[in-house]
This record gives structure tokens, C-alpha cells and sequence, in this order.
């Protein structure tokens, strides 16, 4: 059977396109396929992480229950060099105001964020404190510290967590907001408190820079 020749013309054309593309389609299928596996093994070291603490759920919201030694559990089992733990309640404004700069360190590639929520489980002021983070990062890890060690008073379980987990060579100071820096071996390398922002307490970027960047190079 002869063709005419516009229609050989066609069928060359499409077999010609077919060889251009087919090697661009399947690089772009290799490279999704890549980015989905890279994306599957980073969630499941997330995941790992947590769970090899055997950290439980609070009965009362959605959060993991934190005490000291959980954190630094699950520090040296990061995936990432450092681990930051940031303190929040729902109604402390500088606490709302820093935290975009919290999340913004864990885009360094060199540190895991959880938000530590300071209220006590039953509070329910807690859900005020895990939407406004959720909506900062949908992806935020966090967790409640727990009843049982710290009890319900805020000012208290604030003050308790400060005085256990701030280090020798960094001032005890019972505020909020706190950044906690812990290295992969549960070595905690520095604990923020409000004199480190040097009377400029709204520029977290700039007391980071000073403070915490130089630990984590």
C-alpha cells in the first residue's frame, strides 16, 4: 500500500517527536520517582525518630508528650545534626512573632524543629497554640509538656522546664519563647532567654545570627 506523500511526512514527524520526547519523559519520570523516594525516606526518618522514643499521645489533643529526657531523646536520634525545641503558649506574643524564624532554621538542613507547648494538656487554650503553628507550618512536629511531671500551672511548667534544661554556662531565666539547641549526642548546647536579644526583642533573626547560627555551622 502506498501512502501519499503528505501523510509519510506526517508519520515521519510523529516517529521523529516520538525520539525527542520519549528520553525527556522518562527522565522526568526517574527524576518524580527520585523525588517521591527521597521524599518517602525523609517522612520515614521523621517518623523514626519519634518513635524510637516511644513518645504517647495526650488523651486531651493531638500533641506528644514531652519531658526532658524525651527531648533529648529525640535529639540523638535525629536525621540532622541539631535539634531545636521552641516554647510557645498560645497567648505569648513574642512567642507568635519569633516562631516564623524558628521554622525558618530547620530550612538550613541542619536541624529538626518541635514546638514545645507549654500550657497544660487540659488547657483549652492548647488548641489556640497548635492551630496558630499549623497555620505558620503545616508540617510542624510538637508536643505538650507532661501533666504528670510538670503539673497544670503555666508560670510552673515553664519555670521547672527552664531550670532542668538550661546548661551552666547560659543564664536561668524563666521566660518564653525559648530556643533549645541539642546536638545529636543529647549535648544541650545553648538554651535563649530574653537578654540575648539585646534590648531589640522583636528581631529574633538578628539574636539567632549571634547566638544559634554559629553553633550549628
Amino acid at each position: 500500500m502506498y501512502l501519499n506523500s503528505d501523510l509519510q511526512i506526517l508519520i515521519q514527524y510523529r516517529l521523529n517527536l516520538n525520539q525527542i520526547l520519549s528520553p525527556i519523559f522518562l527522565k522526568f519520570k526517574m527524576n518524580k520517582n527520585i523525588y517521591l523516594l527521597l521524599l518517602f525516606i525523609s517522612v520515614s526518618l521523621s517518623g523514626q525518630n519519634i518513635s524510637n522514643c516511644n513518645l504517647q499521645k495526650s488523651d486531651a489533643s493531638d500533641a506528644l508528650k514531652f519531658d526532658r529526657n524525651d527531648m533529648i531523646c529525640l535529639a540523638k536520634n535525629s536525621d540532622k545534626p541539631y535539634t531545636i525545641f521552641y516554647t510557645l503558649a498560645s497567648w505569648c506574643a513574642p512567642c507568635r512573632l519569633h516562631f516564623p524564624d524558628a521554622v525558618e532554621l530547620e530550612k538550613t538542613g541542619k536541624v529538626n524543629l518541635f514546638v514545645v507547648l507549654v500550657e497544660s494538656e487540659e488547657d483549652k487554650r492548647l488548641v489556640n497554640a497548635i492551630n496558630f503553628i499549623k497555620s505558620i507550618s503545616e508540617n510542624v512536629k510538637f508536643g505538650v509538656l507532661k501533666d504528670e511531671i510538670y503539673g497544670t500551672r503555666t508560670g510552673k511548667r515553664n519555670k521547672t522546664l527552664a531550670i532542668e534544661i538550661t546548661p551552666q554556662h547560659n543564664e536561668m531565666i524563666n521566660d518564653y519563647g525559648k530556643f533549645i539547641l541539642i546536638d545529636r549526642t543529647g549535648t544541650i548546647l545553648y538554651v535563649t532567654n530574653w537578654k540575648d536579644y539585646n534590648k531589640d526583642w522583636q528581631n529574633s533573626k538578628k539574636m539567632l545570627e549571634n547566638k544559634i547560627l554559629p553553633l550549628i555551622k
